[in-house]
Order: structure tokens, then C-alpha cells, then sequence
């Protein structure tokens, strides 16, 4: 690695691992806004727990904002893209035009950019016919996911310059950064040094809205895998600020919040969010602190 990106990784480390201190000391110098596919079902209300307001309608009264991440069932038959159900997508996104939206393109072999691009490529410009109003983005194709941080992680940077042209035809960017080492948070924030740099580094001066997640796996391991449904844990208020604080710092546009669907707690239960409480409330203050 040369000596002058040693040096920018190591300013924004230093960046990211300011302290998260109270949000009246950090005063905003940029908006920074807080996006959510969230499919949890309940919101805390007084002592209990409520599904009124509809949980996606709470989370926008409190400055969570929502985001339609499409899955491939939304735009492939047969593994290839459709253009009618895309155009479908478009077509209803023009009627929401402040709700992004997100194409979860997982299909292809990653390290075989050939295999990814022409069809990313086709479903943004089938996209871009019918909307261009309502912002569109992909997941974790430029950049790459980086599945945490690695000693080699620059290993990455020839493979994000294979996807390029995709950086060029999306309105926002988003790189990942979900909890993959656990409860370390030192680490999470190494894995978010590199992948906002090489966001930064396309060149666009497009939006960065990092994939961020709300759990961390109780696994053996400690790791957050999504091949494994095991019980999780949600963050505390602290962890998702120093998240929310670094993203801001490294000098992000916002972030996506997601979640799944199988996500329970040890109870077995589905988590809630809670204005008043750990990440929730992490959430709802920083979003009212920086909008």
C-alpha cells in the first residue's frame, strides 16, 4: 500500500474513533439522514408495546425515514432481469418519489464482475426509463462487501474499480457494514474506514448510504451470519451511536437500517424498537440531531 493512502486510512481512522459524546456537543455540520427496512411489527407506546401506528408510520414520525429494498423476486424471472416487473417498481416509486429505492442484486459471481454488471446494468437503465425522479441504488455492489475487516482488505481495491460503471449509473452509493465481528466495535469501525474511502474513491459526489444492522448474532462464534438464525441481541445505545457517529464523521450522507424478518431474541420473540431505549433511541436522537 503506498504511503499516502496509509496515511488518509489513518486521518479517517482517527476520524471514526472520535469519542460519541453527547449529541449537544457533536452540532451538525452536514445533514445526515437515517433510512430503515426494518420489518419488525411493534413500537413501544407508554409501558407497552403497540402495532398503531404501523411501525414504518412511527418510525417517520420520529425522522427514521422508510426505504423500498426490492428483492429478486420483484425483478428476475428465471434468474434474468423483467422488464415489466421493473418497470413496476419505477413506475411506483414515481408516486413516492421521497422513498429511495434499493435493488438487493445478489445474483452472479462477485469476483467475476462479468457475471454481475450487464444485468445490474440492464435493471437500472430499464429503471432510469420509466423514474427518474425517486433515487435508486444497489446493494453492496459498488463497493464490494467487504464482510469486515481483513489484514489484506486492499485486496478489495481491484475489484471495486471492476464496478465502476455501476458507481456511475446509481444515484447514491451503498456499502455495507453490517455487525460481521460481533460485538467489536473497533473492528466495525476499521471495516468502515476502508468502505467509505472506497465509495469516496469513484468519484461520483453521489450520496454514501451505508447498509448498517441493528443485531448482533449470539452465536459461538460472535460473529453476525446470515447463514445461521440464531438468537440475537439487539445494540445498546452506545453501539449504535458510535456507529451512527463514525458513518457522520467519515463523512457519510445518511445510512440504511435493515433487519430481518427472522430476527428473535432469546425469548424467541421478534425485537421491537423503542424510541426511549438502546438503538432506537440512538436512532430517533441522532436523526433529530442531524436533519
Amino acid at each position: 500500500m503506498k504511503s499516502s493512502t496509509i496515511a488518509i486510512a489513518a486521518a479517517l481512522l482517527l476520524a471514526a474513533a472520535l469519542p460519541a459524546c453527547s449529541l449537544a456537543q457533536n452540532a451538525p455540520t452536514h445533514k445526515f439522514t437515517i433510512y430503515q427496512f426494518i420489518p419488525y411489527r411493534e413500537h413501544v407506546a407508554g409501558s407497552e408495546l403497540a402495532k398503531v401506528p404501523a411501525l414504518k408510520d412511527y418510525m417517520e414520525s420520529v425522522g427514521i425515514h422508510p426505504i423500498d429494498v426490492v428483492y429478486d423476486n420483484r425483478y428476475l424471472t428465471n434468474g434474468q432481469p423483467d422488464e415489466k416487473k421493473i418497470v413496476e417498481v419505477a413506475t411506483t416509486a414515481l408516486h413516492h418519489p421521497k422513498i429511495p429505492v434499493s435493488f438487493d442484486t445478489e445474483f452472479g459471481d462477485r469476483f467475476h464482475p462479468e457475471t454481475v454488471i450487464p444485468n445490474v446494468t440492464q435493471i437500472l437503465s430499464i429503471y432510469h426509463r420509466i423514474n427518474t425522479v425517486t433515487p435508486v441504488g444497489v446493494y453492496a455492489t459498488a463497493p464490494q462487501n467487504t464482510y469486515a475487516w481483513k489484514p489484506d482488505i486492499s485486496r478489495f481495491d481491484a475489484l471495486n474499480a471492476q464496478y465502476a460503471t455501476i458507481a456511475q449509473q446509481v444515484d447514491y452509493l451503498s456499502p455495507v457494514l453490517y455487525n460481521y465481528e460481533g460485538a467489536d466495535t473497533a473492528a466495525w469501525q476499521r471495516a468502515a474506514v476502508y468502505n467509505m474511502a472506497a465509495a469516496k474513491k469513484y468519484g461520483t459526489g453521489k450520496p454514501i448510504l451505508s447498509y448498517i444492522g441493528i443485531i448482533i448474532r449470539l452465536q459461538s462464534s460472535g460473529k453476525d451470519d446470515s447463514s445461521q438464525h440464531g438468537a440475537v441481541r439487539m445494540l445498546t445505545e452506545s453501539e449504535m451511536l458510535a456507529r451512527l457517529q463514525t458513518l457522520y464523521n467519515l463523512g457519510a450522507d445518511g445510512c440504511i437500517v435493515w433487519a430481518s424478518s427472522s430476527d428473535r431474541t432469546l425469548d424467541g420473540k421478534m425485537p421491537y424498537f423503542d424510541r426511549n431505549s438502546g438503538w432506537g433511541k440512538a436512532l430517533a436522537d441522532f436523526a433529530a440531531a442531524h436533519k
